[in-house]
């Protein structure tokens, strides 16, 4: 099983409360092991203690209902990463 990670990283817009600009993108190509660490609720829960904001996003794929995006916000608020996962 290969896992595609599309990471976008966002930078608040000082002007406006909700807008945010786009800094960079960043494609690779990661283990089940890497995925699996990055999504489990025991490193949600840990982002969550720090202060900052993580949500998932789950969707049918061709390898089961698994977390096809998610997004996590710094605790200062102003870096928001989304991290998109393709399964093939």
């Amino acid at each position: 099983m290969t896992i595609q990670m599309t990471k976008t990283t966002l930078r608040k817009n000082p002007n406006t409360k909700t807008t945010y600009f786009v800094e960079g993108e960043k494609t690779e190509t990661i283990t089940k092991e890497n995925y699996d660490n990055i999504t489990s609720k025991e490193t949600q829960r840990w982002f969550r203690r720090l202060g900052g904001s993580e949500t998932a996003q789950r969707s049918y794929t061709c390898r089961g209902y698994l977390i096809t995006r998610l997004t996590s916000i710094s605790p200062d608020r102003q870096i928001k990463s989304l991290y998109r996962f393709k399964f093939s």
